[in-house]
């Protein structure tokens, strides 16, 4: 098969670009913190309708932060995973390997923003869906831990019957220190819980793991075999960032 993005695949800018936001909706950032967080995740910000701080102020007016369910939401997709964005509307049009980061307004509107990652920074556009989006899985973070672990040891067989070592691969963090200081950066804001935390950390292992057999090693022989682990990175990162959006509600 032609040779993938494994980034592409198995890290998600915006998973922490969701948290932040969370946090900020909720006070226990400051905007000037938030638009720090920003920039690390990808440069100068920019949206259609002006600069991202009038993109914050939309966010900020629209947002249905008294609800309980999680007023920000992450959408992540790829292959075997289809995204929970009605298809063929404007924003599933715009949508790109990136995924999507969904704003609950009360009423059932949901406010969807589409960023383009580029060298120069991050643009966002800006979408409305008046029907509701396709339910999540609303795996719990345990859930969504399990099944990554679960993955993630099925992979690794895979990998030694393929005649590769995993002793090292396991802890890609000890032989491939410039992926450990990708995975690590930027932070996550106050507050996240630990629950989330960890099912974070567990994911960026994972991806460094399944990275360090492709791109570094160059094999993409195991590409299809993988594409479930790659599924179970993207949930556990959406579970992972429903939990914290969540709790920034439930504690507020």
């Amino acid at each position: 098969m032609p040779s993938v993005d494994m980034r592409a695949e198995v890290y998600s800018p915006l998973q922490n670009t969701a948290v932040w936001l969370a946090a900020w909706l909720y006070g226990d950032e400051s905007t000037d913190e938030l638009l720090s967080a920003l920039t690390a995740l990808g440069g100068k910000h920019s949206w259609d309708g002006g600069p991202i701080t009038d993109m914050l102020r939309e966010i900020r007016a629209v947002a249905d932060v008294a609800s309980e369910d999680p007023v920000i939401r992450l959408i992540l997709w790829g292959p075997g995973q289809a995204a929970g964005i009605p298809a063929g509307s404007p924003a599933a049009e715009a949508l790109t390997r990136a995924g999507a980061i969904v704003v609950k307004q009360s009423g059932g509107l949901s406010h969807i923003l589409v960023p383009t990652y580029a060298t120069e920074g991050v643009h966002w556009r800006w979408f409305e869906e008046e029907a509701r989006l396709p339910e999540p899985a609303w795996l719990t973070p345990g859930e969504a831990d399990q099944l990554l672990s679960q993955a993630t040891e099925q992979a690794a067989q895979l990998i030694e019957a393929l005649g590769y070592r995993t002793s090292e691969l396991r802890n890609p963090r000890l032989t491939v220190g410039s992926l450990a200081d990708f995975y690590d950066t930027p932070g996550l804001p106050n507050g996240v819980t630990p629950r989330a935390a960890k099912l974070f950390a567990r994911a960026d292992k994972v991806a460094a793991i399944i990275e360090t057999v492709t791109d570094r090693i160059g094999d993409h022989s195991l590409d299809p075999q993988l594409f479930a682990l790659w599924r179970h990175i993207r949930t556990a990162r959406m579970a992972g960032v429903a939990d914290a959006v969540h709790d920034y509600w439930r504690e507020s």
